[in-house]
């Protein structure tokens, strides 16, 4: 783990180091292991936090994050994981939350990293990926009931 990406549950929400930039990076904390040159790229010149919700509850993150939006008023918050965990999904929706509670001009971008590929991720797809009945009827347009 970088030095220059604290763990979002363990900063200080007055830090300093959070008004550097007025674009912050959520990431996932096993993608600087698995993928530390994407990691790095996203990095660059963003506020970087990363936290892991298989160790914490997503509640303990959305609250601290959102007590981090509120007080330096990101203008960008972009969110990075792994695809496929469940767990790093709920970073994804913790953003789309922030935006639709804490801070309605917040721009959120999600992207997840699947076989070494980063993939950007719109926000309807997050909404979705909330909802498996949505999901079920996309499957059945599709006439499978196979994963995609």
């Amino acid at each position: 783990m970088t030095t220059n990406c604290p763990m979002l549950l363990s900063v200080n929400v007055g830090a300093n180091f959070l008004r550097r930039f007025k674009r912050f990076l959520l990431v996932g904390s096993c993608v600087f292991e698995e993928h530390p040159e994407i990691a790095k790229e996203y990095a660059k010149d963003r506020v970087c936090l990363h936290v892991c919700l298989e160790t914490f509850h997503m509640n303990m993150a959305e609250t601290k994050l959102a007590c981090v939006v509120q007080l330096h008023q990101p203008a960008e918050l972009l969110v990075l994981t792994v695809d496929g965990s469940p767990h790093c999904l709920q970073l994804h929706v913790i953003a789309e939350d922030l935006r639709r509670y804490v801070n309605l001009s917040l721009e959120v971008e999600h992207v997840v990293i699947e076989h070494g590929h980063p993939y950007v991720i719109s926000e309807a797809a997050v909404k979705t990926a909330r909802h498996l009945h949505s999901i079920q009827q996309l499957l059945d347009e599709r006439g499978s009931a196979k994963p995609l």
